[in-house]
């Protein structure tokens, strides 16, 4: 287990399988030394745990969770590309 999985685990978080895309795109592609992600849903399951606007359909609260999820599945992503998590040296850019 790398030390990042071992830090998630710490933090009670685990990695989930790499969500099927929804469209027609991959989850992660390695090129040269860099990744690139894209369409990290909050995907649990095969499906979106809630839809709409954080302070109308989603609270705030909610949101926070729902982000969470889309991070852990864009570094399972990362990690079914590259392998070790722990080779990963800096994060370049986060879009949401």
């Amino acid at each position: 287990m790398s030390k990042v999985e071992e830090k998630l685990a710490e933090l009670g978080l685990t990695l989930p399988p790499v969500a099927a895309p929804v469209a027609a795109y991959v989850p992660a592609l390695r090129t040269g030394e860099f990744v690139f992600t894209s369409g990290q849903l909050p995907m649990v399951g095969g499906k979106l745990p809630s839809t709409g606007k954080v302070g109308a359909e989603v609270t705030p609260e909610e949101a926070k969770e729902l982000a969470r999820t889309c991070a852990l599945n864009a570094l399972a992503a990362v990690k079914s590309v590259i392998g070790d998590l722990d080779l990963i040296e800096r994060v370049v850019k986060v879009v949401g």
